[in-house]
């Protein structure tokens, strides 16, 4: 489960660099359906497999958090070395 809720992060926080928002409604949807099936394959109850699925819903829009902050950071970063202010030598 730990190692699910780690992969789901991460999972996030590439989809917080390249994607909008709206791209974990459908994710998170999947993951919903595909809890069910993978939760009797691994002998839980379907309320066990929900709240992992849950779960791991929150991890993803963590990790999607986490690797938008990276992302708009990196930007201002960038955009801060390439509009510097040249210094003046001589008033």
């Amino acid at each position: 489960m730990t190692a699910f809720l780690i992969f789901s992060f991460l999972v996030g926080a590439v989809l917080g660099q390249r994607f909008r928002v709206l791209v974990l409604l459908p994710l998170s949807f999947v993951l919903m359906l595909a809890a069910v099936p993978v939760g009797l394959m691994f002998d839980l109850s379907v309320i066990e497999s929900l709240k992992g699925a849950v779960i791991a819903a929150i991890a993803l829009q963590g990790g999607y958090l986490f690797g938008s902050g990276a992302r708009f950071g990196l930007a201002a970063a960038r955009a801060g070395r390439v509009f510097a202010r040249p210094v003046k030598a001589t008033r």
